[in-house]
């Protein structure tokens, strides 16, 4: 009898003071809890009822840049240098010099400068290490990605006041040397507010889910839509992407060849000499794969019957569908499908 009074009492002053401890912390993160619960829940339903025409257009609010263009930079420099509120930056890589300097200052002119970097990025453990370094040294406030919501955060996001970058490329000098990447600029409130919330998500390690029918991420629902845009293709599919490492994602493809849509497909050089069986299948399924000869494909992009584009940093691999952030747009703005065009028609 006393034994088990004596475990009462113990069991009543552990919950009293873990109560006077922790009390409003517990109530106020089971309410975050539950709100986000609740707001995932809504945007489960709004994907469930989502379909390719509420895409919105942006007419002059939006535009589509392209690599290699080494004037893509000295502009990314200039927009910096000119920045009167903030720069935000989430990146894989970051190892470009004057984008680096740019950054450090803006933070020297008391621009807000927030900094969001992968610190394990694959085979490359230790590569940003010292732009990491530069920008605390600087005072910027420069910060990892927490491993813990994502096996690596592999967007390519930057936002200068009002407007804001979505990237296929890393923020290395290769992204305007040599590579083939894609950059959409957005100048539109309502996109550049939710790409705000998703950064400063991300930024202070929060795991909360941010909804826009134009936005394309990873984990929540990148792989749902894409299912959803190649399903919904009548005539031709045009993509640029440097290799393909997804079982459901290839069987879709060939669901979709054997529907009678057109298929085009430029890939990564190494890509196509050094995965024959892939490649093969691919071939034997009627989808027509040519090699990049100029540069090098780091560009992810899809065109959909010359109405939808989806231009994002999301590759062919389950661990970008599912464990990755991931940041990418789905764009059908006349003015930037025939621009894109252009360059897949001169590539191929």
């Amino acid at each position: 009898m006393k034994k088990q009074i004596l475990k009462l009492l113990c069991a009543l002053l552990f919950f009293v003071v873990f109560w006077y401890l922790f009390g409003d912390e517990y109530w106020e993160y089971r309410e975050e809890w539950e709100k986000q619960e609740m707001y995932t829940q809504s945007i489960w339903e709004e994907m469930s009822d989502f379909n390719f025409e509420e895409i919105q257009n942006f007419g002059e609010d939006i535009n589509l840049y392209y690599t290699p263009y080494l004037g893509l930079l000295d502009q990314l420099v200039s927009e910096i240098d000119a920045a009167q509120d903030k720069v935000y930056v989430e990146v894989y890589i970051f190892t470009e010099t004057n984008l680096r300097d740019a950054l450090i200052r803006a933070h020297k002119r008391w621009i807000e400068v927030k900094i969001l970097l992968e610190n394990n990025p694959y085979k490359a453990p230790y590569l940003n290490d010292k732009h990491y370094t530069a920008f605390k040294d600087a005072g910027v406030d420069v910060r990892w990605s927490d491993p813990l919501d994502y096996s690596l955060n592999h967007s390519k996001l930057l936002i200068i006041d009002d407007l804001a970058y979505v990237s296929t490329g890393n923020f290395s000098y290769s992204l305007f040397k040599y590579n083939r990447d894609f950059l959409v600029s957005i100048n539109n409130q309502n996109l550049v507010d939710d790409l705000e919330q998703l950064f400063m998500n991300d930024f202070t390690h929060k795991n909360l889910w941010v909804y826009n029918d134009n936005l394309v991420l990873s984990p929540e629902y990148s792989r749902d839509k894409l299912v959803r845009l190649i399903q919904s293709s009548q005539k031709s599919i045009d993509f640029y992407f440097p290799y393909i490492a997804d079982d459901e994602f290839k069987q879709i493809m060939f669901d979709t060849s054997k529907r009678g849509v057109n298929i085009r497909w430029i890939v990564e050089e190494n890509f196509y000499s050094g995965d024959y069986d892939v490649i093969e299948e691919f071939e034997q399924h009627d989808i027509d794969l040519h090699t990049f000869k100029k540069d090098k494909i780091h560009g992810k992009a899809i065109l959909v019957d010359d109405i939808y584009l989806y231009i994002w940093s999301i590759n062919f691999s389950s661990y970008s569908f599912d464990e990755n952030r991931e940041i990418g747009l789905i764009i059908s703005d006349s003015h930037i499908i025939e621009k894109f065009k252009n360059i897949f028609e001169s590539d191929f």
